[in-house]
């Protein structure tokens, strides 16, 4: 019994990543090379669909008439991509201001990769002292973006198994708000 103990707690550590809090209490790995889609043979991924110019701000969330009671669920949340291949998920306690959106010590990073309107999103979540987890989304005709808000970890990271099993029923609608004075650079963390 002593031994499994021992053996569950190296396997649960193992798979934790490394991170810090910047001075504007946002999260930052220690090492960007955990992300799945940072790397060379995803490049060919970055989709001219999202414009890096705007955010995109979540205004609604559609779980089957429930929605959590989290606090973090109770904020203003946007998202923000750089060319890159970077991507910024950050929740406020108002709308944003653009000293709050230019600011890249805020948020939780992670990558993003697009095929065709679908949007796949390498993200690190502070779940299991920290690890990297997907979050999948399609882009709209009009520019916004729905996201998925089941894992799909679950349905074997399957954007199709995904789709049938979540449909239109657990998804967030994000809404592509324009920013004229934006910096739109590449972040390093």
């Amino acid at each position: 019994m002593k031994i499994l103990i021992v053996v569950a707690t190296l396997f649960l550590n193992s798979c934790s990543v490394s991170f810090h809090r910047t001075e504007s209490d946002g999260v930052r790995v220690n090492d960007s090379r955990v992300f799945k889609y940072n790397k060379n043979k995803y490049k060919k991924f970055r989709g001219r669909l999202l414009d890096t110019a705007c955010i995109y701000l979540k205004v609604k969330e559609y779980h089957n008439n429930w929605t959590p009671d989290t606090g973090y669920n109770r904020k203003t949340q946007f998202v923000r991509f750089f060319a890159g291949g970077q991507v910024l998920f950050t929740a406020c306690d108002s709308i944003p201001n653009e000293e709050l959106i230019n600011n890249p010590n805020v948020g939780v990073p992670g990558y993003y990769i697009i095929e065709g309107t679908k949007i796949k999103v390498d993200r690190f979540e502070l779940t299991n002292g920290g690890q990297t987890g997907k979050y999948f989304g399609r882009v709209l005709e009009n520019g916004d973006l729905i996201f998925y808000e089941e894992r799909p970890e679950t349905y074997f990271n399957s954007f199709f198994l995904l789709e049938k099993a979540v449909g239109k029923l657990k998804y967030s609608l994000w809404k592509k708000i324009k920013y004229s004075n934006r910096d739109n650079h590449t972040l390093t963390w």
